[in-house]
């Protein structure tokens, strides 16, 4: 396993990324027209995804999303990333860049929970540039959102059993002695943009901050675009309700690459007594 450095120095573009590792299956429909591109797709590329859709993806306040280049420093808050996504649908885009090309991404896959999350962040961060305090100094929501945002997933199971080994941090009974209900009554999807960078080149200590829901016998009979659908509206009115997620500690900590399969090392069950990834615990509160 590699340390975490800096993905966009430490990893080209590979065009067959999607392929590494079953972390990507969400994103392989949008990025399987990619793998015979040699070299990185332009912004033109990643505008085409988003025109080719029957319906266009848009914002909670109705702008339909454009790629447009990163500028410079924002001299007033409309020229902010998230309010100007959030007012005109322009995203901010770097060029060569893994983070930037999972962002937009993860517009496809969880459209109302991405535009939710983008909504909360304007009143807020406008409250404080109003005060002439630090638009960046975030309350403790927003923090949460972020978090989310950038490395978060979803685990889904009609067992609650299996989501209560998670809330106990009892990751070897969980990973090992329930693996075969993992692979059939067990689904956890990445959410963050940020998650799936960090998953082009892994590492043991690569932990999602989670949210975990019961799903029905429904659920699991669906296709994978069912099961977006199905998180993507369940996470939006988790988010709208604001209950019961108020705080970055709410979120649920999880040792992704415990996943079967999601790191070749863990077909062995010596992977799971290593305490330093798969930790005891932390205190409530």
């Amino acid at each position: 396993m590699k340390t975490n450095t800096r993905i966009d120095a430490l990893v080209p573009w590979r065009p067959d990324f999607f392929e590494r590792s079953p972390l990507f299956a969400p994103l392989r429909p949008l990025v399987e027209r990619f793998a015979t591109y040699e070299d990185w797709p332009g912004l033109g590329d990643f505008q085409q995804l988003l025109d080719e859709r029957a319906e266009p993806l848009r914002t909670l306040h109705g702008a339909p999303l454009k790629i447009v280049p990163q500028e410079g420093r924002p001299d007033h808050f409309e020229q902010h990333y998230a309010p100007r996504i959030y007012l005109s649908g322009e995203i901010q885009t770097r060029t060569r860049n893994w983070h930037d090309f999972f962002q937009l991404l993860s517009w496809f896959l969880f459209p109302r929970t991405k535009a939710v999350i983008n909504a909360i962040h304007i009143p807020l961060a406008k409250q404080r540039l109003t005060k002439g305090e630090d638009i960046g100094r975030r309350t403790p929501v927003e923090n949460m959102l972020s978090l989310f945002d950038e490395g978060g997933a979803v685990l889904v199971t009609g067992d609650p059993s299996l989501l209560e080994l998670v809330r106990e941090f009892r990751w070897k009974e969980l990973f090992w002695q329930r693996r075969d209900d993992l692979v059939h009554k067990f689904d956890c999807v990445v959410f963050g943009h940020a998650m799936y960078e960090k998953a082009l080149a892994p590492y043991l200590g690569m932990t999602a901050n989670t949210i975990m829901l019961e799903g029905d016998g429904d659920y699991f009979a669906s296709d994978r675009e069912g099961r977006l659908a199905w998180i993507d509206a369940k996470l939006a009115a988790i988010f709208e309700a604001g209950e019961p997620y108020q705080k970055p500690r709410d979120l649920q900590p999880f040792p992704i690459l415990g996943m079967p399969g999601w790191d070749p090392a863990n077909s062995d069950e010596n992977y799971y007594d290593n305490t330093d990834y798969f930790r005891p615990g932390r205190r409530r509160g």
